[in-house]
């Protein structure tokens, strides 16, 4: 019985594998032409080390705020967003600082040091930009990469890759199918305590230092849009301070 059992069992797990193995080569396939559509490998690796100043507005209390930001990061574990949200004639400053398994933030107040789950969540933030520069889903083999079925964003077709990873949750890219840039990142958002669905919308993009990279970027949860950045900028330090890191 164990031997009647178990061949089917075996051929079963025989064919299963082949199967993975080139539904991964092929959402591999796709990342690799959308590593050449924002400019090649070599540019790409720039990002890494990044300075970003961008501005828009999101809805705070059910309100649209005018807002800047700079961001200054080396992905995949270290970065630092200061933001003005400006709510009629005031003024608000936030602050978050990312540094390794530590944490700060401010609201226009005293910085705090994060919570284990405040922490989680940004660090999930983080993990989903690191994803977005694609240099890691071509280096590291311990990505689970599938194709996702085609989806319109932005009114044209796009190709989707699902990105998996032990300790971390899944995370979609979605790349335009003619062009093959990144248009959308979508994974589920762990915040308050609830889990949303939560994605951001990529266009206008530039040419920045070789790299092609967005200027405009709608963010949602649940269908409902949070923020939209409508212009960015970025920057690629050879070396950021360590002090841009460190408890503030």
């Amino acid at each position: 019985m164990r031997t009647r059992l178990g061949l089917p069992l075996a051929l079963l797990l025989a064919a299963a594998v082949p199967l993975r193995a080139d539904d991964r080569a092929a959402a591999l396939a796709v990342v690799e032409e959308a590593i050449k559509a924002h400019g090649g490998a070599e540019a790409l690796a720039k990002t890494q080390t990044v300075v970003r100043k961008l501005a828009g507005q999101m809805t705070v209390a059910g309100k649209d705020v005018l807002f800047a930001e700079e961001y200054t990061a080396q992905l995949p574990d270290r970065w630092r967003v200061e933001a003005e949200l400006r709510p009629g004639d005031q003024k608000l400053r936030i602050l978050i600082v990312v540094n390794g398994d530590k944490g700060w933030q401010s609201t226009g107040g005293p910085v705090t040091e994060m919570t284990p789950e405040r922490l989680k969540e940004v660090r999930e933030d983080g993990y989903a930009r690191w994803l977005s520069t694609l240099l890691p889903l071509k280096k590291d083999s311990s990505f689970e990469l599938a194709l996702l079925p085609e989806q319109k964003v932005n009114d044209e077709p796009a190709v989707g890759v699902k990105v998996s990873r032990k300790g971390h949750g899944d995370v979609a890219l979605y790349f335009d199918k003619k062009t093959r840039l990144l248009v959308k990142v979508a994974r589920q958002v762990e915040e308050a305590g609830q889990s949303l669905a939560g994605d951001a919308v990529y266009s206008g993009y530039k040419d920045f230092d070789g790299v092609k990279l967005p200027t405009r970027v709608v963010q949602s949860l649940d269908g409902k849009k949070k923020v939209e950045i409508t212009e960015a900028a970025y920057k690629f330090p050879r070396k950021i301070d360590e002090a841009t890191f460190a408890k503030p």
